[in-house]
């Protein structure tokens, strides 16, 4: 096998060698052809394109959502197509982090979260400009949609949609500063709010801000004029309360921190006391003027809101009064004075009270600003007892901390805190090293209906196209906020000290953030990629450079070396472009590795091509080209070949069809197969090219270097002709020849006993005169937090019957260690099935109420008066079964909700479609993504029939939970292991479910990574030995180099660890492909090994004196392409493919070189070919006559050794 190989290698060559031009072009035809496809790369940036394979079980369930969406025909109950309006939620987030500034600062301490605050307000206030409209986060974020309120009320349900704050979740929402960032923004003019100005709740300002805003006052006037009916009981349900009002102050000293705060300083009692020792050190404090900031409506007097009236004049008065007293006074008549004045007179004729709340209001903004800058003065005036109190940080969050909805949003402290400390073995917190704030952006969808103009809506953004307003430019929109969000935080000053130098506390993130490092990823890097071909081409012109004075030498191959890169380049260009006519997309690794990674194993045939070619110009003159394949192609097939395997092992399979490229590996990950696939198809056509379009252009060469002319500077002769042609013309003489070796056999008359000298101080004397000696001694012989969902699959889900299962679903999911729970135990966020059973109980209480009043007819069912209309929708759901409506024998007897918290089965979704409705905003904050979505449906709708139309079964809906403790990939592993089993558990019970959420999307290929890569190196292993195998026809060389193949593979799995390099797809695919590439350190050496004679020990010595040069040549020209992979602008690529393969080379030389000798010296294969005299080198044979040599140059009479050990002469053809 391995003799005709070799002959099909020789006859190859003379055929190139015959042929040189036409091999040139046409293979550069080809190739060229190639790159016509280059036209239509596509670059995929797609995280999730990238990392989940189609057709599996992730990317089924990634999928369900949309092939719901396109198999069902869902219609709204207006007859028409409805728009469907979803959760809101669309997936999308942006998050800051502040860290310490310093090393040991406790982030949770009065000004680094005033720090935080103010950078929330920026973030909050941050706005970008797109297509002539202005966009700020309170245009993309996501906020429950407001409720749908009728009548008069309805008027003014556009400024209700503005008053509803953005959702995000934030460590400062646990104090008032946390309204500070809410706005509204932009804000609202209190002359916006129409009649609602009139309200007592709504205060004297000309702005409406949360800072001072009381929501569960403003909503109770409302409903006091307006009636809102049951969407006040939506209001108490979610908690809402007075805001932020009665919420700790972080800094009691803010003079806007409100009354109702529990740690609110009133500074009014010690304004005497303080004047005076403002008096006795010439100090003086402006008073504040908020006369700019009072709202004047001239209705007031009108509608007798007379105490509101009397409060601001009184406001206006004194502090005109103290502002004028203050500047026209002289030491004597300072703020002290006035104030004795103003509360000892009564110029106006008010009562002192209001007299002495106006002077407060003017004066304790400037004391309490000048007590925040002099902490240290105040023990001067008073006594400890009286100073502000500062709140325990750490205590009031340790517990996590409420959204503005107290009742359904609540912020865990592991969302929002980050290297939490305790005290000792207890749970209470000491401090923390980062405070997380996350904003939730809302879908494209939900941003496109936001501005989307419709009959009644005002609220539609001002100067928005809207005939070309669609849901792609809102989610332009969104992506292009994103980014400048990013963009604005990395160069924020805080981020820097003083002196402009960088110090990092304010830390971005958004979810476009992954996309955009991966558009950049992808862009080649044109200048790394020429300066590192550039580098390989200065290298291998170095090492093949000869000269002669200051000329290149005629037996100079800087030309060839040169040629050689060039055509490995233009190979591996041609290679890219069958890969796009084949549908593979390029990604991150295609623009980042692969150019640099083929560059480096395609130029080590190149080397070993080199290598033979001085030896084979020095000893024959005769059928050069076809030698030089002979003897070194088979080193050639065995490294390439395995190294193409080596890549096939992570694409097994490769279907190509009319659409796209579908690929099957072992590692199912898109990005992976398309690395693997494209790779070995770069690394076939180097391949294809180094046997065919390099050996031709040597054979040009062979011209040049006959004809005596100079290296590159082919129009100068070098040596005289007869010195040149010396070199190359030897009397032919053939000698026995050794099967496969990979040295020449035509040479001179010059005694084969006697070695070549090497040159002095060279790498060749190096290995010869100490490492060969050196390895035949006996001594050296021995010697943190994640979103997900909770999916249920419909449609064929009775969820009346199965209410009670789910709630077992999701209370069994919660259980899991890695879920986020609230104190009680419960999971951090609340779900739809479980605010649907909330809503309807309370119905149930106000239908009670209304029964125990004789309000119902208990015979027919019917009204007897008017009822609340809470008890009205109670009436209309019972009322309700399916398509019927039927009170007669149900009024009194079916309770919507009863003792065991049992959604009557009947009607249960008549009650979905009331709740979708009725509560949205709670339906909003559930993130149920209901598909399809309940029908429309109004009580207050009087032309609509009293039934309440059900809902379809739902095929798709959603339970929200937030996972924490995910600090690395074994933990993550286990949670999902944890989380699929309890899901699979439940499945097999008969609700159809998954999970869904970041962590599984990008971390499910891990269940099953160490069994596939155990079996992926185990298919590439077997593979190598079969290949090496036949084409040596020696299967114990094969089992030699197996074995050095497994201990690189263990001992690079063992570095990894040791370097920090975490196991995961990408660096698998590097651990299977190092058994590929490491045929490139052992195959030349075994080749060598088993065409020597002698003892093991002397064919070892032979093998390494032969191939030792062409072999590190090969490594450094290997190690120089991924060399540019260290300059790489990410850290991953520099982590996980410069630093692992650079490892890989030096266990590679080290196990090629010193082990696998070792090895070879001790357990080789037996020996193939000796000498009849037992020398090493066989005898000469008598010259050959002319014509002899030309008819049969092959012919050469072998000793073979028989399994009965008797010798026997053969002809090898």
């Amino acid at each position: 096998m391995r003799s005709f190989i070799q002959k099909s290698l020789f006859s190859l060559g003379n055929k190139v060698h015959a042929n040189a031009t036409t091999v040139i072009v046409t293979v550069l035809m080809l190739f060229s052809i190639c790159c016509y496809g280059l036209q239509f790369v596509h670059i995929e940036t797609d995280i999730v394109k990238l990392w989940v394979a189609k057709g599996g079980r992730l990317d089924e369930e990634l999928s369900f959502l949309s092939r719901m969406q396109s198999t069902m025909n869902y219609n709204g109950s207006n007859g028409g197509v409805e728009i469907v309006r979803e959760n809101g939620l669309g997936g999308g987030y942006q998050v800051v982090i502040q860290t310490p500034e310093y090393p040991g600062q406790n982030i949770l301490d009065r000004d680094p979260l005033l720090k935080h605050v103010d950078t929330m307000r920026e973030i909050a206030n941050f706005s970008i400009t797109l297509h002539n409209v202005s966009w700020s986060l309170s245009d993309i974020c996501f906020k429950p949609a407001p409720p749908e309120l009728d009548g008069m009320a309805a008027d003014m349900s556009d400024v209700i949609e503005r008053i509803v704050p953005c959702i995000w979740i934030t460590p400062i929402d646990c104090f008032w500063e946390g309204a500070k960032a809410l706005g509204p923004h932009p804000p609202i003019h209190t002359k916006d709010l129409s009649l609602l100005a009139l309200l007592k709740s709504i205060p004297n300002k000309k702005f409406i801000q949360w800072t001072y805003f009381d929501p569960i006052e403003v909503i109770n006037d409302i409903h006091r004029m307006f009636n809102i009916g049951s969407h006040l009981t939506f209001f108490e349900r979610a908690g809402v309360g007075h805001g932020y009002l009665d919420r700790p102050c972080i800094d009691p000293l803010d003079p806007e921190c409100p009354k109702m705060a529990p740690n609110y300083y009133d500074v009014c009692p010690l304004l005497n006391r303080f004047f005076n020792y403002a008096r006795e050190h010439n100090i003086t404090l402006e008073a504040d003027d908020f006369s700019k900031d009072v709202y004047e409506f001239d209705l007031l007097s009108i509608l007798d809101f007379g105490s509101k009236r009397r409060k601001r004049d009184a406001f206006l008065g004194m502090s005109e009064a103290l502002i004028n007293g203050t500047e026209n006074g002289n030491e004597s008549d300072s703020e002290s004075g006035a104030l004795d004045e103003i509360v000892q007179k009564d110029h106006d004729g008010r009562n002192l009270k209001e007299r002495f709340d106006a002077d407060c209001t003017a004066y304790r903004g400037p004391m309490m600003r000048w007590m925040s800058a002099n902490p240290d003065k105040w023990v001067e005036f008073l006594v400890k007892s009286e100073y502000p109190t500062f709140p325990d940080y750490a205590s009031v969050m340790s517990d996590g901390c409420p959204g503005f909805a107290k009742g359904v949003l609540h912020w865990p402290e592991d969302m929002i805190l980050g290297g939490v400390k305790r005290e000792g073995m207890g749970k209470k917190m000491k401090s923390a090293e980062a405070l997380q704030s996350v904003f939730l952006v809302a879908s494209p969808n939900d941003v496109f209906l936001r501005y989307k103009k419709e009959g009644g809506r005002t609220t539609a953004k001002m100067g928005l196209d809207q005939l070309n307003w669609s849901e792609q430019l809102a989610e332009e929109v969104i992506q292009q906020w994103q980014r400048n969000f990013t963009r604005m935080l990395y160069k924020h000053r805080a981020n820097f000290d003083n002196e402009g130098l960088e110090r990092r506390t304010i830390h971005p993130l958004a979810s476009t953030s992954i996309a955009d490092m991966l558009q950049e990823f992808c862009q080649f890097n044109y200048k790394i990629i020429l300066v590192g071909y550039g580098l390989m081409l200065v290298y291998a012109v170095f090492t093949q450079m000869k000269n002669d004075g200051c000329l290149p030498s005629s037996q100079s191959c800087m030309g060839l070396a040169l040629a050689g890169v060039l055509t490995v380049t233009f190979a591996s260009v041609s290679g890219l472009g069958l890969a796009t006519w084949f549908g593979i997309e390029f990604n991150a690794a295609t623009t980042q590795i692969v150019p640099f990674l083929t560059l480096g194993i395609g130029v080590d045939n190149m080397f070993m091509l080199l290598h033979n070619y001085h030896d084979v110009m020095l000893l024959t003159n005769q059928h050069e080209i076809g030698i030089l394949m002979r003897e070194t192609g088979m080193s050639i097939l065995c490294t390439s070949i395995n190294n193409i395997l080596s890549f096939l092992a992570g694409k097994p399979i490769l279907y190509v069809s009319r659409a796209n490229n579908l690929l099957w590996t072992i590692l199912p990950i898109p990005a992976l197969r398309s690395f693997c696939a494209q790779s070995s198809i770069l690394l076939s056509f180097n391949f294809i090219a180094i046997l065919t379009l390099y050996p031709a252009i040597i054979s040009i060469d062979l011209r040049r270097r006959k004809a005596g002319l100079r290296d590159i500077i082919c129009c100068v002769r070098g040596e005289s002709r007869e010195e040149a042609y010396s070199m190359i013309t030897k009397p032919h003489i053939q000698v026995k020849r050794i099967i496969g070796d990979s040295l020449p056999r035509m040479i001179s008359y010059k005694d084969m006993e006697e070695e070549p000298e090497v040159e002095p101080f060279s790498l060749h004397s190096l290995i010869r005169n100490h490492y060969v000696p050196f390895i035949n001694r006996k001594c050296v012989k021995v010697s943190n937090f994640y979103p997900m969902f909770a999916v249920i699959k419909g449609p064929n889900i009775d969820y009346a019957l199965q209410q009670h299962q789910i709630d077992n679903y999701r209370n069994a999911i919660a259980s899991s260690k890695f879920v986020i729970k609230t104190k009680l135990g419960e999971p951090s966020e609340k779900y739809w099935l479980g605010m649907m059973r909330d809503w309807l109980a309370s119905l149930q209480k106000a239908y009670d109420h209304e029964m125990e009043l004789g309000k119902f007819n208990l015979t027919n069912g019917e009204l007897k008066s008017n009822v609340s209309e809470d008890a009205l929708i109670a009436h209309r759901l019972i009322c309700s079964v399916g398509m019927e409506y039927r009170c007669e024998g149900r009024v009194g007897k079916v309770r919507l909700v009863d003792d065991m918290q049992t959604i009557n089965y009947d009607g249960f979704f008549n009650y979905l479609t009331a709740w979708y409705n009725q509560d949205n905003m709670m339906y909003y904050v559930s993130q149920a993504s209901f598909y399809p979505t309940p029908p429309k449906w109004s009580i207050s709708d009087k032309d609509s029939p009293p039934l309440v139309p059900p809902a379809a079964p739902l095929a798709y809906s959603q339970i929200p939970f937030y996972l924490t403790g995910l600090s690395d990939t074994p933990t993550i592993i286990e949670m999902i292991k944890e989380i699929r089993s309890t899901c699979d558990r439940f499945v097999e019970q008969g609700l159809p479910n998954f999970p869904q959420g970041i962590a599984f999307t990008f971390w499910e290929q891990y269940l099953h990574l160490k069994s596939n890569l155990l079996t992926a190196i185990g298919i590439i292993a077997f593979a190598v030995f079969i290949v090496i195998s036949i084409l040596l026809f020696n299967p114990w060389a094969a089992l030699n180099i197996l074995v050095i193949l497994v201990v690189m593979t263990v001992e690079l799995a063992g570095f990894m660890g040791w370097a920090g390099v975490k196991m995961n797809p990408v660096s698998a695919v590097t651990l299977i492909t190092a058994v590929g590439i490491g045929v490139e350190f052992t195959a030349h050496v075994v080749l060598a090994y088993l065409t020597s004679l002698g003892t093991r020990s002397e064919r070892t010595s032979s093998a390494i004196d032969r191939v030792f040069v062409p072999v590190i040549h090969g490594a450094l020209s290997t190690l120089l392409g991924i060399l540019m992979l260290g300059f790489s602008e990410f850290e991953f690529v520099v982590k996980y493919f410069f630093v692992v393969m650079s490892a890989l080379i030096v266990i590679g030389i080290l196990n090629g070189l010193i082990l696998l000798p070792v090895l070879l010296s001790l357990t080789g294969a037996p020996q193939e070919v000796f000498s009849l005299d037992g020398k090493t080198r066989l005898n000469l044979p008598p010259p050959l006559r002319r014509r002899d040599i030309e008819i049969e140059e092959d012919d050469e009479v072998l000793m073979m050794m028989p399994r009965n050990g008797q010798p026997f002469r053969s002809i090898v053809i």
